[in-house]
């Protein structure tokens, strides 16, 4: 059972950023890595600059993605995060699209990172990578194992997936797979969430609950009546790099909430 002290910390990263890193080395679109950190940087700098509580760092345009990603991402993620960390000074979170959280795990034990996201921590789903198993036992055992500090943020029902499970069955789960926080999407990156689905969520779940998909300021406060977060990518990009001014228009209409 977690603390009061914990769950109130965790819930205080009210807005988490998205850092999309540029494809990696061994990805189909992979073209220079120095690119893809100079890059990565600027972008995490806008994100600090327009006020996140924390950066999440995510192999995003690797597609298409391998279910077990390859060492050479590991290896580039880890160099790229631990850079993210000493510029920004942010609590750091790490996911390995898609779903390889054993390699998430990894890196983070190895800069420090604050929490990893798990796309399907439990149950099972068919994704365009293929049918991708939940393995939380294995994925708590490895954590345990090599000494990790890193909470585990779950997502459930989560985008780009089918899903045999149903929300409930996500719900009446979330506790027994260990998870430190749980995630509601919407169906596709950049859709919005359905806010029915984060007050069900909430109402019967004592972790915190984050909205991992389709947050605009627009939206915002009412995903957070029922959200003790929120986790947003897509809109603070323009033209395909993150836009400081984007990122503190929202912040700001989280900061009067």
């Amino acid at each position: 059972m977690r603390c009061c002290a914990q769950i109130k910390e965790w819930r205080a990263l009210r807005v988490i950023g998205v850092l999309h890193l540029p494809p990696l080395p061994g990805s189909p679109l992979y073209s220079s890595f120095d690119g893809a950190i100079e890059v990565a940087l600027q972008d995490a700098k806008s994100l600090a600059e327009g006020g996140v509580d924390a950066i999440i760092v995510e192999n995003y345009n690797d597609r298409p993605f391998l279910p077990e990603t390859g060492k050479e991402t590991v290896a580039a993620m880890t160099v790229i995060a631990l850079e993210v960390k000493r510029e920004t000074g942010l609590p750091i979170g790490i996911n390995v699209l898609r779903n390889d959280a054993i390699a998430a795990l990894a890196i983070a034990k190895a800069v420090k990172a604050d929490f990893v996201r798990v796309n399907q921590l439990f149950f099972s789903s068919l994704m365009p990578e293929g049918w991708v198993e939940g393995k939380a036992g294995e994925i708590m055992r490895y954590r345990k194992a090599i000494d990790c500090n890193a909470k585990v943020f779950a997502d459930i029902s989560v985008k780009h997936a089918r899903h045999l499970a149903t929300l409930d069955d996500y719900i009446e789960n979330i506790e027994r797979s260990l998870a430190d926080a749980v995630i509601v999407t919407g169906s596709a990156t950049g859709k919005a969430v359905d806010i029915r689905e984060v007050a069900r969520v909430k109402e019967n779940c004592m972790l915190p609950v984050y909205a991992g998909s389709g947050v605009t300021p627009e939206n915002v406060a009412r995903i957070l009546e029922h959200a003790d977060g929120v986790i947003v990518g897509s809109y603070f990009k323009r033209d395909g790099r993150v836009d400081a001014e984007r990122v503190k228009k929202l912040v700001k209409v989280v900061s009067c909430l």
